[in-house]
């Protein structure tokens, strides 16, 4: 299990930075060694542009490129839109984030705040 939060300078548009976090997470699936992902998101634009390889949207088409490179050279992926309420522990991490003056990263636990969380979401899946 890993976690990250980042803070990412703040973009033109929530669907921005909705992109940029999933190419973040893209990212940092390949940093820790996974070969296996579902990238879950609550923006449904980014989501859906994800899913239908959408590139050439203007305003994010490079970043939509970026993430699906990533995505393609696992074994195996998907990209899953959940509604903001079934989003908790992305959004505790986001939230996190704004504290943080650079990346956090957590291999093997998590923080106690966030854990609890994650039990949580697994026991309703």
């Amino acid at each position: 299990m890993a976690a990250l939060s980042e803070k990412i300078p703040q973009p033109s548009s929530v669907t921005m930075l909705e992109m940029l976090a999933a190419r973040r997470a893209a990212i940092f699936i390949h940093e820790v060694g996974l070969r296996n992902s579902v990238l879950e998101g609550d923006s449904e634009i980014v989501i859906k542009a994800l899913q239908n390889g959408d590139k050439f949207q203007t305003a994010f088409g490079h970043l939509c490129r970026d993430t699906l490179l990533y995505a393609k050279a696992l074994q195996s992926f998907s990209f899953c839109h959940t509604h903001r309420q079934g989003n908790c522990v992305a959004d505790a991490l986001a939230k996190k984030a704004r504290y943080c003056s650079s990346l956090t990263v957590w291999m093997e636990s998590i923080p106690p705040d966030i854990s609890c969380l994650v039990l949580a979401e697994k026991h309703c899946s």
